[in-house]
């Protein structure tokens, strides 16, 4: 037996899960509960664009832009664009 324990046979005894390891493991799964959540709201919005029934927030009737309000305006003259 002590030859084997010098090798790194011999049977070793079960350690306890530590605490910290346990934290972990609650954490992994509370993510990966979390990305399915994800990945099924993911799945609902791509079929509703798919289908159609979805609204837009800016819906303009003639597809003009939306007036800008003053202050954006002139921005391209303040930065000095185009």
């Amino acid at each position: 037996m002590e030859i084997l324990g010098e090798v790194g046979l011999a049977k070793k005894e079960r350690k306890t899960l530590p605490w910290n390891s346990f934290a972990v493991y609650v954490v992994l799964i509370a993510l990966a509960f979390f990305s399915i959540a994800q990945t099924v709201q993911s799945a609902v919005i791509l079929n509703k664009i798919k289908g159609g029934n979805i609204q837009t927030a800016n819906s303009s009737i003639n597809n003009s832009p939306a007036p800008l309000p003053d202050n954006l305006q002139n921005l391209p003259n303040m930065v000095g664009g185009c």
